[in-house]
């Protein structure tokens, strides 16, 4: 519809500016006298008359409206005065607001300061070009515009200042609800009251910002209203630059018709000539064509004064409409922005009240917040004594793996003991009916007379072992030591009792061993007796022995084990109570110390192992290098017996003795080879145990230093915490002062500008009544000035021949500029170009979419329909 309004005023001043620059120049200003133009005088100087007349009148209402526009110059120059104390009041307020610290103006954003006038801008450049406001200067409008922008800039700069500043405000308080919210137990009174609180909050968020949306139309109605003032506007100018045009124009004519006016007056003595019967007939024609010219003329103007009335009268229907809603916009101004409403309103009281409960709570809930801070901290300490506690079960755990481990190669032996004592019975039993019972017997004895020596051998191994079990107890007391220290509430755990279930059913296991051990060694007894009563010899009665001292160091050994486990039910006993947690550090270093001496004494124990192992080793290679000479000699005796016939029983008694010699020398191996692989078990073992005590003890230092860390954090966090505090406070106190500041001077502004706004609105009032008073004036100076370029046609004239050039003119601008044969019907609301709608549908459907005048590319949704 703007294009439709455009091309209308396009045609209005190609109508005012065409008509009369034709009629002057098919002027003549000294056409020859004849007897027409005679004839015509008469008339001539009657339309002179009325013109002068007309012009008189319009004259007096010249001047009337001048001195309409002084006072209106007076009003305006009251409502300067008014506007500059505004303006004062505002940049006032302005100040304030950026001098007080709530105000905080990110830099962020500037570059969207002028987003909302980049529309208004094009709307101005766009009617520069269709000439909407041709008589309107540009300049002014660009100096304007470029006012209208840094006042625009700096209110949308406090604005948006203000803007950031609530939100930062609802962001902080939505934080500290929802902070406070987790602390508070779920289902309580206070949860709900608090997230009631917060319903209504968002409630009252909701309808204010209601209130910005349908303020934000108005605002949109207002500035209409302001654009259509500004278009007013340049339509008033433009007419009273045609005013001027016309009345120079008229001014003209009358210097012309001086002459005129002068021959009529000298022509007035004479006496005409008797009119011509030939000449009546033409003279009468004339008079009727002008007859009906001036009947066509007043049709027309009938038509346009009812049209003009019609649209005066729909002027002053939505001039009353502007007027109520600008009544209306100042009653919603003033209601919206009184502090006095907004503050005695029941919303701002709940909302008050609202927030005193709230702030209670927060410091309720602050000093709960607080005191689970410190139960925390009280807990983690607990962690860390019982990831302690944990560790030195682990330690337990190993040692009583260890000692399981030991007792199941030790009933392992015990068995291999058991076997090869059956099998010795079984031995006797049959070299007892074989012949030769006696030498076997010699060589028996034989055996048995180097068993002492074995059995020094032994017992110095066994001292050494003895010595390191004694090391091995004193690994375990410290345990135990340790264990006491730091086990304090492994008493209340289930799985130590199921444990110390196990361990029972395993000592009634082992005592169950012992018996049958104790059956063992009498059976063993009973076989030394039987022994002794075949044998008087003393070597029977030293084997006997020695197989007493083995059994005898078994069951000691059996009994050690049984003292451990009962030490180590003693340890799940005996568990202290905790000491404070200094103390507890302070024990947990020493007890650090202690464990890596006995780490070190532990290291040295495993070269002293190796030691032994590799001596062992040595005596292997020894008995090894024995038993492979006792097989070469066995073969050699094996060739000689092959070479000598003849000795055969000698030899078979000598190889008879060589291989029970081998046997107890395999035997003997057999038994190193057990005590090396049980040497390297319990290497192993100690190795593993070593490693795992090293992993506990790197274990403990990382957590020692991660407390010592700890510490130092949360001193610094309780001095940063106190600093805070502090400057929390201090941010407090300079806020409650500024709301009373502000409070104050938000009244006095308060008051000021509700004075300000009622005799701006009045003024406002009267300014569109002038402005409706000056359009109606403008419109009846237009009726007179096609009056007088109608009579002016007259004077000069036929009209009808003008006209007609004018209607081909017109039709040609309806004419689509591309075919030249169908009517305008579509816009390019780019451009504001108007085509007909199947030349535009041709240029859409080709590629490239540009508009065949200005050539600027377009879419299928910038093409509008416009009705001509």
């Amino acid at each position: 519809m703007m294009g439709s309004t455009g091309d209308a005023d396009r045609k209005r001043r190609h109508f005012g500016s065409i008509s009369p620059t034709i009629a002057p120049a098919k002027k003549h200003p000294f056409p020859p006298i004849s007897e027409d133009k005679k004839l015509d005088t008469g008339l001539l100087v009657y339309k002179n008359q009325k013109l002068m007349d007309a012009i008189e009148a319009n004259k007096f209402e010249y001047a009337a409206r001048e001195k309409l526009y002084n006072m209106l110059l007076e009003n305006s120059a009251q409502h300067r005065s008014t506007v500059e104390a505004v303006n004062w009041s505002w940049k006032q307020l302005v100040t304030r607001l950026e001098s007080s610290p709530i105000v905080k103006v990110s830099g962020t954003n500037e570059g969207g300061t002028y987003t909302s006038n980049l529309n208004e801008e094009a709307l101005l450049i766009r009617l520069k070009e269709t000439g909407a406001t041709e008589s309107s200067s540009m300049s002014h409008c660009e100096h304007e515009i470029e006012g209208n922008q840094e006042a625009i800039m700096e209110k949308s700069y406090l604005l948006r200042g203000i803007e950031s500043t609530i939100e930062d405000l609802r962001n902080y308080k939505e934080k500290v609800h929802a902070t406070l919210l987790k602390g508070i137990p779920e289902g309580s009174s206070r949860q709900t009251t608090s997230i009631d609180l917060a319903m209504e909050v968002k409630k009252l968020r909701l309808l204010i910002d209601d209130l910005h949306v349908k303020h934000k139309p108005l605002a949109l109605e207002l500035q209409c209203h302001r654009d259509a003032d500004a278009h007013n506007k340049a339509v008033i100018r433009r007419l009273k630059g045609e005013l001027q045009s016309v009345v120079t124009k008229l001014e003209d004519t009358n210097k012309k018709l001086a002459p005129l006016k002068a021959e009529h007056d000298a022509t007035k003595g004479t006496s005409f000539p008797p009119f011509n019967f030939g000449n009546k007939n033409l003279f009468s024609e004339k008079v009727k064509d002008k007859q009906r010219d001036l009947r066509d003329v007043e049709s027309i103007l009938r038509d346009l004064q009812d049209q003009a009335s019609s649209r005066l009268e729909e002027v002053r229907i939505l001039h009353e409409e502007r007027i109520k809603m600008l009544k209306q916009l100042s009653s919603l101004q003033q209601n919206q922005l009184n502090v006095k409403c907004i503050s005695s309103s029941q919303p701002w009281l709940l909302l008050r009240d609202q927030l005193e409960k709230a702030k209670l709570e927060v410091m309720h809930y602050q000093a709960l917040y607080d005191k689970l801070q410190m139960e925390k901290d009280d807990l983690a300490w607990r962690e860390m004594e019982l990831n302690l506690k944990n560790d030195m079960i682990d330690v337990y755990r190993r040692c009583s793996a260890v000692a399981d481990s030991r007792m199941t190669d030790l009933g392992m032996e015990i068995e291999k003991h058991n076997n090869e004592k059956k099998m010795i019975e079984v031995k006797l039993a049959e070299t007892s009916k074989e012949m030769g019972r006696q030498e076997i017997i010699t060589d028996f004895k034989a055996l048995l007379a180097t068993f002492p020596e074995e059995m020094e051998l032994m017992q110095t191994q066994l001292s050494k072992y003895k010595a390191d079990a004694v090391d091995i107890h004193l690994l375990k007391a410290d345990v135990q030591s340790l264990s006491n220290i730091i086990n304090v509430k492994v008493r209340e755990c289930e799985t130590l009792s199921r444990r110390c279930a196990d361990e029972d059913a395993e000592i009634k296991k082992l005592k169950a061993l012992v018996q049958d051990l104790k059956q063992s060694d009498k059976e063993l007894k009973l076989i030394l007796r039987m022994y002794r009563r075949e044998s008087t010899d003393s070597r029977d009665v030293a084997v006997a022995r020695d197989l007493e001292y083995k059994a005898w160091a078994r069951v000691q050994s059996l009994k050690s084990s049984l003292d451990e486990h009962s030490l180590e039910l003693k340890v799940k006993t005996a568990i202290e109570d905790e000491a404070t947690s200094q103390q507890r550090l302070a024990a947990a270093e020493a007890e650090i110390a202690e464990l890596r001496q006995k780490l070190e004494v532990s290291k040295s124990e495993i070269s002293r192992l190796t030691g032994a192992l590799k001596s062992k080793n040595e005596e292997n290679e020894a008995y090894l290098s024995e038993i492979e000479s006792i097989g070469q000699a066995y073969d050699d005796m094996q060739s000689q017996n092959q070479q000598l016939l003849q000795q055969i029983t000698e030899r078979d008694d000598y190889n008879i003795k060589l291989v029970l010699e081998g046997v107890k020398a395999r035997q003997k191996g057999d038994s190193l080879h057990s005590e090396k692989q049980a040497l390297e078990k319990q290497i192993q073992q100690a190795a593993a145990s070593v490693e795992f005590f090293n992993l506990k003890v790197a274990r403990m230092e990382d957590q020692l230093r991660i407390n010592s860390a700890k510490v130092q954090k949360l001193g610094e966090e309780q001095v940063h915490t106190s600093c805070i505090l502090e400057n929390t406070q201090k941010r407090y106190s300079d806020v409650q002062k500024v709301p009373h500041q502000v409070s104050g001077s938000l009244g006095k502004l308060q008051s000021q500008l509700e004075t300000d706004r009622g005799t701006f609105t009045e003024q406002q009032i009267q300014l569109e009544w002038e402005r409706f008073k000056n359009k109606r004036t403008v419109e009846e100076l237009a009726a007179v000035k096609r009056k007088a370029a109608l009579v002016q046609a007259q004077k000069e004239g036929s009209i009808v021949p003008k006209l007609e050039e004018e209607l081909k003119e017109y039709k040609e601008i309806v004419k689509c500029s591309i075919c030249h044969e169908r009517r305008k019907e579509v816009v390019i609301t780019k451009c504001y170009h108007l085509f007909c709608n199947t030349c535009i549908l041709r240029v859409i459907e080709t590629r490239h979419r540009k508009c065949p005048t200005c050539a600027t590319s377009f879419g299928p949704n910038d093409v509008k329909p416009v009705y001509i």
